[in-house]
């Protein structure tokens, strides 16, 4: 029960209180006051009619003194009257029923009149003849009573009424700070730290809100503060000083952990390009224009690479820069080639560089090969193109023996039958807890069997980039949600589980609309679900992402976001994201206890996280050692195939 509630109910009682004090004083008061007029009203009428009646008893005239006590007692004043001589003999009496109208009987029983009887005594000179008593009536005292007891409640609840409302105004008022403060104390949890400009009038309040201003500015520039430096030490550790891209060691990591996990690149392309004669420019134009240079170069490819949120770009080193790009067809890695080659041959008439021959490209489509195996053949690529001629570019293919592309419409085909047929299978991997090893959820991988290869299935890596590529990733991820929610509802999975969804479905605007339907038909599933969305999907559509999870988090669903760290994303994104887990990408896991670099801007992701109160999970934990490692950096839990392969 709110504050407010509580005060007002408790000044309705202590007006209560005061009412039924006011008013048991004051009907005490008027029936003592009317049971002293009904006694002098007896005691008159018995006076006067001893006196009136004195020559009749006498004279011994008992008819009119009968008269006389008739015509009295008709009036309706009296319940009795009674004339006795000296001996006690009742002479004349007359009684009357005590009944009272317009008086309700529970009130003459809750307070009852006494009638007063009253005496007097007939005297004949010194001579006593007689006595008579005489009892009034109490209905017209009952009346009195009565009609009092209700003005006096009306102007009771009247005045109640404007107490209550007057009291209710001004707690509204007293405690309008109260709200702001909740409100504060909401946004907070909520992972925003607004301030409250107005200052209460009430010194306490006023306290409090200047005492509840300090600490939410001060937890939210901590945090501030937390991700800067987080930014500084991966600016540091992971990206290349002057053009602000990877480094080569960031871009190894990432390589070596997508061919390592098959799950995560099952094709795709790799791209070496150099400038031509840097080093002579270097000697030439100085060490300012090279690095100009460079950092035009690489804004030239990342530019490129917009629509590719999968890719990677480093500068390797001197010259030189890699793209990794994952599930990119042949065809489209060498238009990408051509247009690296046309951005940075612009750089010739843009920076008036000494000759029109600028860079040189060499690419590799990958379906297979080692890292080594892969590097060289990119790198014998890239001296073909050198030796081709001005600006030249050359990729390859090498793929599996008797392994044949498909073409979009086959993969539409494919696609769309696996849709229609629910011809899906979902692995499960356990995702651990570091602390005690407690299951926290399982995350969902999603395969298709190949038609052409009865042995093999395609994996999600390669599945959902061409899906998006001809336009039916929201179909498939509708597909495996409604497959997903029908196990769930039916009892499949213990816990929850983690469904990854592809950035097409944020982008369709209705695909949350169904998403909704369908699990608010099925509250148990909603229960059980956490919907993960990679990182550069949450960078690209960080306000549909916002509204999803403020449509679905009523119903019980949990996010998670995928793969951080891949796009570089500001820390300062993630306190507008209200997600429940941070899965740190498996690049910055690999040989964990080997890098440094990587413990402690792991340690600053979960010391960030922790304060916009999420869980951190590290993704492929493929070791003892790096498990081992993982607990002592603040992370959560872990996935990998050290932990449980999926099954």
């Amino acid at each position: 029960m709110s504050l407010s509630r509580q005060l007002i109910i408790l000044i309705a009682l202590l007006v209560l209180l005061l009412f039924a004090g006011t008013f048991a004083i004051s009907i005490n008061n008027m029936r003592a006051y009317l049971e002293s007029q009904l006694a002098s009203h007896a005691q008159d009428a018995a006076t006067s009619l001893g006196l009136s009646a004195t020559t009749h008893v006498e004279a011994e005239d008992q008819a009119l003194v009968t008269a006389m006590v008739n015509a009295i007692f008709h009036r309706g004043d009296y319940l009795s009257i009674r004339f006795e001589d000296l001996h006690g003999r009742t002479g004349i009496e007359r009684v009357a029923e005590l009944e009272v109208d317009d008086v309700p009987d529970w009130f003459t029983r809750l307070f009852p009149l006494q009638a007063p009887m009253r005496k007097a005594t007939v005297m004949s000179g010194w001579r006593q003849l007689g006595r008579v008593e005489v009892t009034s009536h109490p209905g017209l005292a009952y009346r009195q009573l009565w009609q009092t007891s209700m003005q006096t409640l009306n102007l009771f609840l009247v005045g109640a009424l404007l107490a209550v409302l007057a009291g209710t105004i001004v707690l509204r008022l007293l405690l309008r700070p109260l709200k702001a403060i909740e409100r504060q104390a909401t946004a907070i949890c909520n992972r925003e730290f607004p301030l409250v400009d107005r200052r209460p009038f009430t010194t306490e309040f006023r306290r409090v809100v200047d005492a509840m201003n300090r600490l939410s500015g001060k937890v939210g520039r901590m945090l501030e503060d937390s991700g800067r430096q987080a930014d500084e030490l991966r600016e540091q550790a992971f990206e290349d000083p002057v053009t602000g891209l990877a480094n080569r060691r960031q871009f190894m990591d990432v390589l070596e952990h997508r061919l390592a996990a098959p799950d995560l690149l099952a094709t795709g392309g790799l791209l070496l390009l150099q400038l031509k004669g840097f080093k002579a420019f270097n000697q030439a134009q100085g060490y300012a224009a090279g690095d100009r240079l460079l950092a035009e170069a690489g804004r030239a490819l990342a530019a490129l690479l917009v629509g590719e949120p999968r890719s990677t770009l480093a500068r390797l080193s001197g010259a030189d820069f890699g793209m990794l790009l994952d599930g990119l067809s042949e065809e489209a890695l060498r238009r990408l080639a051509a247009d690296a080659t046309g951005a940075l041959t612009d750089l010739y008439r843009r920076l008036e560089l000494p000759s029109a021959d600028v860079a040189h490209i060499g690419g590799i489509v990958y379906e297979g090969q080692d890292v080594s195996e892969l590097l060289a053949a990119a790198d014998m690529a890239l001296r073909q193109a050198q030796a081709e001629g001005v600006n030249a570019w050359i990729v390859h293919r090498r793929r599996p023996q008797g392994a044949a592309p498909r073409s979009a419409s086959a993969w539409r085909e494919l696609i769309g039958r696996a849709i229609r047929e629910q011809r899906f299978r979902l692995l499960r991997q356990p995702v651990v807890a570091c602390r005690d090893g407690e299951l926290l959820h399982h995350e969902l991988f999603l395969r298709v069997q190949d038609p052409e290869r009865q042995d093999a299935a395609i994996t999600a890596a390669e599945l959902i980039p061409m899906a998006e590529n001809v336009g039916l990733a929201p179909a498939v991820d509708r597909a495996v949600i409604e497959a997903v929610v029908l196990a769930l509802q039916a009892g499949a999975y213990p816990g929850r589980v983690a469904v990854n969804l592809s950035a097409a479905s944020l982008a369709d605007p209705g695909q949350v609309e169904w998403v909704l339907d369908k699990l608010q038909q099925h509250p148990v599933a909603a229960g059980q679900l956490i919907l993960e969305l990679p990182e550069y999907a949450a960078q690209a559509y960080i306000e549909p992402l916002i509204g999803w999870i403020d449509i679905l988090t009523p119903l019980g669903v949990e996010f998670s976001l995928d793969h951080f760290g891949r796009g570089f994303t500001s820390f300062a994104h993630l306190r507008a994201l209200k997600v429940n887990y941070l899965k740190v990408d498996g690049s910055f896991v690999s040989k964990l206890g080997q890098q440094d670099a990587n413990r402690f801007f792991l340690r600053a992701i979960a010391d960030i996280a922790h304060g916009l109160d999420m869980l951190v999970v590290a993704e492929s934990v493929e070791s003892d050692a790096d498990w081992q490692a993982l607990a002592t950096i603040g992370i959560d839990a872990g996935r990998g195939y050290w932990l449980g392969r999926p099954e």
